[in-house]
């Protein structure tokens, strides 16, 4: 780390919590949050915020506390392009005390769709500000402090959040709910899956089901769709069945596209992996 970059970025830390102040960007890899962390962030100028899929979510305004929900991977932008922005963040990874864990497993359903929120609170920027003036002390925080700090923060956060619906909508895909989607899918493998049904049965809205689908999977339902597919295809070719007669069986739009897909994925086309699979179990046979 240079001297340049230590004056522009200032980095303190107390158990599960860590305070970057950075006075201008571009954001250093070791200021920028945990994938599980949530942040509460202030930034000195307006910054828009995108997800790791580079799909913009909002602004943030000069001054606003927003909190950013963990596992979107967010970046942060200028607002105009000569404008530099930098940004008091305050990365929470846990373990938390009640009632802050309770406010951050079922956070409001427009946060979720949102992946950020911004927190019309003086209280809660007010408790903030006097919590980074602690945690910069040179003396450092005391544990009694930081936890203190940690349940207001909470009791704060569930007052703004009491009217929200929270309940009927799910943070991440529990292994029930993901066993579900993941039944039907295969249960209706040879068909089209369409997003909004499988959101439905998650009780979320299609953009966000596929975010919360690809946090439980790393890939989307359409990938995971296509994947499912090519690993039957191989089961239904060592059986003997035709590739034309494997592409409809699987919903494939025509058999050149299952072609393309299947040599994609195993390197040979479906036609050459069912000769050779047949040439397998005759040698097993005659042996």
């Amino acid at each position: 780390m240079n001297d340049q970059d230590s004056k522009n970025t200032q980095i303190h830390t107390s158990g599960p919590l860590k305070l970057v102040q950075l006075k201008k960007d571009p954001v250093p890899p070791r200021a920028l949050p945990g994938r599980d962390a949530w942040t509460l962030i202030q930034p000195s100028t307006a910054v828009r915020v995108f997800t790791a899929e580079d799909r913009e979510e909002g602004i943030i305004r000069r001054g606003d506390l927003a909190l950013l929900l963990p596992g979107f991977g967010h970046t942060l932008k200028r607002h105009q392009e000569d404008q530099p922005f930098g940004f008091t963040a305050l990365y929470l990874e846990g373990p938390f005390p009640e009632p802050l864990l309770g406010a951050l497993q079922h956070p409001p359903r427009k946060w979720q769709e949102a992946s950020f929120a911004v927190l019309r609170s003086l209280s809660l920027k007010q408790l903030f500000n006097i919590f980074v003036s602690e945690l910069t002390n040179p003396d450092g925080v005391q544990l009694m402090t930081r936890e203190l700090f940690l349940i207001l923060l909470g009791a704060e956060m569930s007052r703004l959040t009491e009217k929200e619906d929270r309940g009927r909508f799910p943070y991440r895909l529990n292994r029930s709910t993901l066993q579900l989607v993941l039944d039907h899918m295969e249960a209706h493998i040879g068909q089209k899956n369409s997003v909004p049904e499988l959101a439905t049965m998650a009780r979320c809205t299609p953009d966000h089901f596929i975010r919360l689908f690809r946090e439980a999977t790393s890939t989307t339902p359409h990938q995971y769709l296509i994947e499912r597919r090519l690993q039957r295809a191989v089961t239904l070719l060592a059986n003997g069945e035709r590739p034309s007669d494997v592409a409809k069986m699987l919903g494939f739009y025509d058999a050149s596209a299952f072609t393309r897909a299947f040599k994609r994925r195993f390197g040979v086309p479906p036609s050459e992996y069912a000769e050779e699979a047949y040439e397998r179990q005759f040698s097993k046979k005659k042996d």
